[in-house]
Formats: structure tokens, C-alpha cells, sequence
């Protein structure tokens, strides 16, 4: 397609960037430039050209920005102004960036980790720009990585950064209260695996509000006391008591 995204340039080799990357190369679209601080494992360098400063990437080119959302208006400003560019953040709203020139959004709502192969066949996209036809191009670059690819609003992403939040961010450091507490009493956290893995799995198929078990979900105020009182003064016990009065209320409205 003549309008189509053929070659790219990306910003930022971190979580995000490093595995966008290896999913454009996988699909054979052109990553010709990788802009980044530090030095690129060999395999980058081999089909990319590395460069430090963003404003000596090829003009004209699309940029994919892939950086923290803190940098990422500054990073903007520094790329030559007629290249056509996308960032991945879920949470900046495109109209707050710099105006008269071509932005777009370019969202995987997924977590990373530099260095584990994430399946972005599976991951939904979701692209946004003030111009039609620029949205359209993304969308088609999307296609090439995923199977599910949206439009969606500032306001809307943002929203679903919010409750991704909750799926990924807070369930992950729940874990690791669960694995810090079992670690203190010297039991082997290896034990919860299989119960995480059913939860998830669980929720692939399930309503979470009808699948809800547990002490607070029964109403067991002694449990819930005998557990609290377990995690002494700390700020596990304060999450525990939050949660169980947010399912309490959930479910019990007295």
C-alpha cells in the first residue's frame, strides 16, 4: 500500500521499545534507525542503525516514541519536524503535546520485561491521531503485529491505563506482599504458583464479581481479624483490611 508505514525508526529500547522491535523485524518491516543512550545488543545494531540524538534521524520517516511518559513531549521536540510520529504511552493525552505537526498514538495495553518475547499477536492496540488518514496508517501497522487493533480516545485510553493499573500493577505487588510474608516466616512461596495461575486463568472465562471467594466474600469477621492481626503493624495489614471492607461492600450492603 503506497500510504503504508515502511520503514520505521524507534526511540527508547527499554520494556516497550526493545520488544516492538523484535515484533516489527519478526514481521519483516524496516527498522532502520533505534535511537538510545546505551549501546544496543548486537542483534539490533545488525539490522538497525544506532544513533544517540533524535535529531538525526531521517526525515520524513514515521518515529515511534517508546519512552517514559515524562520524557516523552521533550523527546517529541527533538525530532525533526517533518517526521510523522507515534508514542506508546497510555496515559498522555494527545492533545497536551506540540501542535503543527503529525502525532499519533500507538498503545499496547500489555506489561513488558526487557528481555522476555511478549506474543503482541495477542495484545490489543490502540492507535489515535487528529488525523484520519495518519490513524489509518497506524492501524495498518498494528495489523501486522496483532489481531486486535482499536481506536480509541485520550479519555478513553486513559481509562483503560487506569483499570490496567489494577490488573497488572497492584496484582503484581499484591504478589510480592504475599511472597515477602511467606519469605519472613520461612515458607516456600513456590506453593501459591499453581493458585496463581488458577485465578488467571479463571478470569479468562469468568465474571470476577461471581467467582469472588475468600473470608470477606463470606463475611468471616474472625478470619479477617485473626489475619490482620497476623501482619501486625504494617502496611500489608492496612491493604488487607482496605480490600476485605471493599469486598465486604461489594457484596454485603448493610
Amino acid at each position: 500500500m503506497e500510504n503504508s508505514i515502511q520503514k520505521i525508526s524507534i526511540i527508547g529500547l527499554g520494556n516497550v521499545g526493545s520488544n516492538l522491535y523484535q515484533a516489527f523485524i519478526d514481521n519483516k518491516i524496516d527498522v532502520t534507525h533505534v535511537v538510545s543512550r546505551t549501546e544496543p545488543e548486537s542483534f539490533i545494531k545488525a539490522n538497525s542503525k544506532w544513533i544517540t540524538d533524535p535529531n538525526e534521524l531521517p526525515e520524513d520517516q514515521f518515529v515511534l516514541v517508546c519512552v517514559p511518559d515524562s520524557l516523552i513531549s521533550s523527546v517529541i521536540s527533538s525530532v525533526p519536524r517533518n517526521c510523522p510520529i507515534a508514542y506508546t504511552s497510555g496515559s498522555i493525552e494527545l492533545q497536551s503535546l506540540e501542535k503543527g505537526r503529525e502525532i499519533g498514538v500507538f498503545y499496547p495495553l500489555q506489561t513488558f520485561t526487557k528481555g522476555h518475547k511478549v506474543d503482541l499477536f495477542e495484545v490489543p492496540f490502540f492507535v489515535e491521531s487528529e488525523s484520519p488518514e495518519f490513524a489509518s496508517r497506524l492501524s495498518d501497522l498494528a495489523w501486522t503485529i496483532s489481531k486486535n487493533v482499536n481506536y480509541a480516545s485520550s479519555s478513553d485510553r486513559k481509562k483503560l491505563h487506569l483499570a490496567a493499573v489494577f490488573i497488572n500493577n497492584f496484582t503484581n505487588h499484591l504478589t510480592y506482599l504475599a511472597q515477602n510474608y511467606l519469605d519472613g516466616e520461612n515458607l516456600n512461596f513456590e506453593h501459591l504458583k499453581p493458585l496463581l495461575k488458577e485465578t488467571a486463568r479463571k478470569l479468562e472465562h469468568q465474571d470476577p464479581f461471581k467467582i469472588q471467594t475468600g473470608p470477606a466474600r463470606r463475611n468471616d469477621q474472625t478470619i479477617i481479624e485473626n489475619h490482620i492481626e497476623a501482619l501486625g503493624a504494617s502496611t500489608a495489614a492496612e491493604i488487607y483490611r482496605e480490600i476485605s471492607r471493599s469486598i465486604h461492600e461489594t457484596y454485603f450492603h448493610d
